[in-house]
């Protein structure tokens, strides 16, 4: 789980309207937090879906409420969602889930003052691999794309086929995916990131812990490789002695932390002319 509770002592607080409803799904009502943007000047902001973690089974998205925090003081709004978890809900209800979340934002783009054309995702473990294909891909529906303009990733899986202990992959696989991990070659594939990687994909940055033992470091460096070879613009922070946690008690991770925000709010900003 992404803890970053320290940061709330370093932000100053936005104004958040909390348990707004944007979709009905299988009998759930899914629910955001929104923070407003601190800024001076009254045109529409840049907007961040941000996702918690919690391996698709577990989490909340008032876990990320540090990391809105510190997004809303750099002048862009953050949207803090939840979405269906497995068991109860099967891959890929989740993913569909944080889609129809920037499709609701992009149509209801007026009522909360946010540019449709500037919108990035962020998110932590399960929630920064959502995030990844969130610019990775694209479901529009009436029109309306699903696809972000960047991606925060924090220690999030990339690529679902490789690097894992064997016996996480199964449960996890059987839990989100509803096979064993041994006959869920396609539907892994279907599940990484890294599978949709293209010249279209969005800009990255990602901040992974040297000592990770859940998601293992190697998967943020397939993702650099992969981005690089594609032509798309990413950086990729490897926070020494880090382990599957945001701990900002340790050197490099509040500066690294930082810097994400620093790079959604470059890349979500007006365009000039």
């Amino acid at each position: 789980m992404l803890s970053i509770a320290l940061w709330c002592a370093l932000v100053a607080r936005p104004d958040v309207d909390k348990d707004i409803v944007y979709r009905e799904a299988a009998g759930e009502q899914l629910k955001f937090d929104f923070y407003r943007p601190v800024k001076t000047d009254d045109g529409p902001s840049g907007l961040v879906v941000v996702i918690h973690g919690g391996a698709w089974m577990s989490g909340k998205r008032q876990d990320m409420d540090a990391l809105c925090q510190a997004i809303a003081k750099e002048g862009m709004a953050a949207a803090t969602v939840s979405y269906r978890l497995a068991p109860k809900h099967r891959w890929p209800a989740m993913l569909e889930d944080v889609q129809a979340a920037v499709r609701f934002f992009r149509a209801n783009a007026a009522e909360f003052a946010v540019d449709p054309d500037r919108i990035g995702a962020a998110g932590g473990s399960a929630g920064g691999h959502l995030a990844l294909l969130l610019g990775f891909t694209d479901a529009p529906a009436a029109g309306t794309s699903s696809r972000v303009q960047a991606v925060f990733n924090i220690f999030g899986p990339t690529d679902l086929s490789q690097d894992f202990d064997p016996q996480i992959a199964d449960q996890v696989a059987f839990a989100v995916i509803g096979k064993k991990y041994a006959d869920a070659g396609e539907e892994v594939r279907k599940f990484s990131p890294l599978s949709y990687v293209g010249k279209e994909s969005s800009p990255v940055f990602t901040i992974h812990g040297s000592e990770d033992k859940l998601v293992p470091v190697k998967q943020a460096e397939r993702l650099r490789e992969a981005l690089k070879e594609a032509g798309v613009e990413s950086e990729t922070v490897i926070v020494e002695g880090m382990g599957h946690a945001v701990d900002m008690t340790k050197p490099g991770v509040p500066q690294a932390m930082e810097s994400g925000v620093k790079f959604l709010k470059k890349r979500l900003a007006p365009q000039s002319g």
